[in-house]
């Protein structure tokens, strides 16, 4: 592997370096004159261009051409009775005429031929709780087993995962692997989960915004919301004026009500967190020494963004909240969308399908910013599938298993990812050209946060919830959480250093 350990930094061992406060990341940047040019932690600078490299470009390895003598490459995924909301596909037993399942046949057919291999596929409900108990019986019965992002870090302090560094061949600086993914699982520099264009399960789990195409030339919008976003003037004040001219009393009887027309609609989890991700804010963290820390305790650039998103969706039906509870309203609102009752739907990559029998015009967007000084967009990536090596993976399979891996994901950034975003997105679902070059922003966009797979409930969840009780509390639960979230790192932490010791 072509690691950089400077960059590589632990996410969960370094917890041992936390000093008694974890707030020492003051920000006093404020909204709108210097918002943060990127995600805090994760530097820019050192991130590979997201670009398909030239195979004689250095840096760029061609893989060994060797025969594994039939060597059986074994998936533990999904069976897609649950994790239904992320496209989970590795293997195909045949062409079918659907374009994806032909794609993931045709791919593995070559990567089987040119190394004399066979990729299976072994199904399970959950292979994310199903993994212990096959560890435990000596033999997970896979090479790589694809799991709930939400509790991988479970199953690597459960002893259940082994770290990427024993596969050669795999180059997680390559544009095919997420680097910002790597970096986030990642432990004493160690990977231990992974995610690259082998699989669409996260990939298919960004959110989006999309919009409708009808409604807004019909309100008198004239705004090229597609030029805006490429001119990275696509903020979440301009959403914000674009929805004051979508509310309206549809029904006539002087009230907003589920009849009604508003800017947006459907679930906190995805609408407010995608706002406060949307402008580089993380809950967990790295300083620039790689430790870890709770990163919205001294941080006023947070604290006052979040106050800012609430203020400025209080009391105007800018986004109507359907359903009591954070993590509700996505189906309710999803109706809303499709009877032209919203300008504006966020959703999962995977689920514009839904919309793709509507009738009016949709296009797709990524979150704004929240102001045009950052330097990008970042778009939350939360709640798919990611690769783990079991702990039962045998090192005489380590060549075979890393040549094949890399391989799927070198084919499937060149056939793959292009299909799925331009002929299924593109011409079946947005019907539109425009939204071409969303689609690159989007995916090049995905940012991840242990903060929402680890410690939701005191870090991601509880800011929702202050969103949804309409009181500017803020800071207050901020202060009082600080310690309780610091001693559950310190205790991750030790977790990860005796797992360590032990590997």
């Amino acid at each position: 592997m072509k690691h950089n350990q400077s960059r590589m930094t632990s996410l969960i061992l370094a917890m041992l370096l936390l000093a008694s406060g974890c707030g020492s990341g003051t920000d006093n940047r404020t909204p709108g004159t210097d918002a943060p040019a990127a995600v805090p932690g994760v530097q820019d600078e050192t991130r590979p261009a997201e670009t398909v490299p030239e195979e004689t470009e250095p840096g760029y390895e061609p893989l060994p051409q060797e025969s594994m003598d039939g060597f059986e490459f074994r998936f533990f995924n999904y069976d897609n009775s649950y994790l239904t909301w992320s496209i989970n596909i590795l293997t195909a037993d045949d062409i079918t005429g659907e374009p994806l399942n032909d794609e993931v046949f045709e791919r593995n057919n070559r990567v089987m031929a040119q190394y004399d291999c066979v990729i299976s596929e072994k199904l399970d409900r959950d292979p994310t709780m199903s993994l212990g108990n096959l560890v435990k019986s000596g033999d997970a019965g896979a090479e790589v087993v694809m799991l709930y992002d939400v509790r991988v870090v479970d199953n690597y302090l459960g002893g259940n995962l082994q770290t990427w560094e024993v596969l050669p061949h795999v180059d997680f600086e390559a544009p095919y692997w997420s680097w910002d993914a790597t970096q986030t699982f990642s432990s004493g520099g160690k990977v231990y989960a992974a995610t690259g264009d082998f699989s669409l399960g996260q990939n298919t789990r960004s959110f989006i915004l999309l919009f409708n195409k009808d409604m807004y030339a019909n309100l008198g919008l004239t705004e090229n919301l597609y030029e805006l976003t490429s001119a990275g003037k696509w903020t979440m004040d301009r959403m914000l004026t674009a929805s004051d001219a979508a509310v309206a009393d549809l029904d006539g009887n002087g009230e907003m009500n589920m009849d009604d027309r508003y800017g947006a609609a459907g679930a906190l989890k995805l609408y407010f967190g995608s706002l406060v991700t949307g402008a580089g804010i993380k809950y967990i963290d790295q300083d620039e020494n790689g430790s870890p820390y709770f990163a919205i305790p001294g941080n006023e650039y947070a604290i006052t963004v979040m106050t800012d998103i609430m203020n400025k969706h209080s009391g105007n039906n800018r986004f109507r909240q359907v359903a009591a509870g954070v993590h509700n309203g996505s189906n309710e609102s999803k109706a809303m969308f499709i009877n032209n009752q919203l300008l504006f739907q966020g959703t999962a990559m995977k689920s514009v399908a839904n919309f793709r029998d509507m009738e009016s015009d949709i296009g797709i967007l990524p979150f704004p910013k929240y102001s045009e000084e950052q330097e990008r967009y970042y778009a939350l990536t939360s709640g798919g599938a990611i690769a783990g090596l079991p702990i039962t993976l045998k090192p005489e399979n380590y060549k075979n298993v890393g040549i094949i891996l890399e391989a799927l994901c070198r084919d499937s950034h060149d056939s793959l990812i292009p299909l799925y975003k331009e002929t299924l997105l593109k011409s079946k679902y947005a019907r539109d050209e425009g939204s071409a070059a969303m689609l690159d922003i989007i995916f090049e966009s995905a940012v991840y946060d242990i903060g929402l797979s680890v410690l939701p409930d005191n870090t991601y969840i509880m800011y929702m919830e202050i969103f949804e009780s309409g009181t500017d509390t803020f800071a207050s639960k901020t202060k009082g959480k600080q310690k309780v979230v610091q001693k559950q790192l310190e205790k991750l932490a030790a977790a990860a250093e005796e797992k360590t010791e032990e590997s």
